[in-house]
């Protein structure tokens, strides 16, 4: 079931549907493209293997080609799993930012029949603040909705802010992007202000923070490359860490660090490097990312971090006397 709805609810589906109804033939090289394009930069460690060898049997070699067994019509229903699967989905509470209570509503009587896959009561989450984000305010659910208008739409906003110090501050704001942290279970928006000069500045806005939002008559024709100044504000040395390919563990790590910039290489057939960026403001969210996967990952840099390491379980180590 894991490699199911790894496959199905997420960009892999869009890249391998495009792929098997493509009615020319494929080389290895345009498909390591298409993967790499659609889905993320080590998606092709795991989708390739699969598509080219003794893996899912979507393609036939022809001439050093790959031509689709499938025809340019396909087309797969719903089936009773993935409703339940959607059934549960709207359970989360989350789903309320992107979709009103009618839509919701009209959902649930279509799938009145069907029992979810799973409840929210079934997870239980060790290693996770408390203090989230509040979903069910209408508040944070109508900011959230005129921030992911406003990055459509490319539209400055007029943001009151909170900071951690209760300092307001009050700014003209380009959004760029939503961020979702799992470990707090928090959105944040990554913003720059109205330009005063030509450096471009990036700033990381808690929404639960924000006190009003309103939307200003000024667009811009696209957003600017945010990339590039999160690059600079990178450590030098990004995280090395050694994954051992055992419990599914680099499939889990991909998608845990999906939020991070990284380069990762095949060592051999159940080991991988993987180099993650970061900054300081994401340094600690890191460190217990990191440390959630006990020795399925070994980190060997950077110096800097190794410390951060040490210090953080010698910590909790002498938590666990005090119990």
């Amino acid at each position: 079931m894991a490699d199911l709805f790894s496959e199905v609810y997420n960009c892999y589906f869009q890249v391998i549907k495009s792929l098997i109804t493509a009615k020319n033939c494929i080389s290895e090289s345009e498909l390591n493209f298409r993967i790499k394009s659609g889905c993320f930069e080590e998606s092709i460690l795991y989708l390739l293997p699969k598509l080219t060898e003794n893996g899912w049997g979507f393609f036939e070699k022809q001439d050093g080609l790959f031509r689709s067994k499938l025809s340019t019509d396909f087309y797969v229903p719903l089936t009773d799993l993935q409703k339940s699967y959607l059934k549960a989905i709207l359970m989360d509470d989350k789903i309320r930012l992107f979709l009103s209570d009618a839509e919701i509503s009209d959902i649930n009587n279509t799938f009145a029949d069907i029992k979810p896959l799973y409840t929210p009561d079934d997870f239980y989450y060790y290693d996770r603040f408390t203090d989230r984000d509040d979903y069910e305010n209408p508040d944070y659910r109508a900011h959230f909705r005129m921030i992911l208008s406003a990055i459509q739409n490319r539209q400055y906003l007029d943001i009151l802010y909170e900071s951690r110090l209760s300092h307001r501050v009050h700014h003209h704001y380009l959004p760029c992007r939503l961020e979702y942290s799992i470990k707090n279970d928090r959105f944040r928006l990554l913003a720059v202000e109205e330009r005063t000069s030509k450096a471009l500045r990036v700033e990381t806005l808690n929404l639960n923070r924000i006190k009003e939002i309103t939307p200003i008559d000024k667009t811009v024709k696209r957003l600017p490359d945010i990339n590039n100044a999160l690059r600079r504000s990178y450590y030098r040395d990004p995280v090395r860490i050694i994954i051992q390919n055992r419990r599914n563990a680099l499939e889990r790590a991909m998608l845990q660090f999906a939020n991070y910039e990284k380069s990762t290489r095949r060592i051999d057939d159940d080991t991988y490097e993987c180099l993650i960026y970061y900054n300081k403001k994401t340094e600690t969210e890191l460190l217990i990312e990191v440390l959630s996967f006990g020795p399925m990952i070994k980190v060997v840099g950077n110096d800097g971090f190794l410390e951060l390491m040490k210090e953080r379980l010698v910590w909790q180590a002498g938590i666990y006397e005090l119990l």
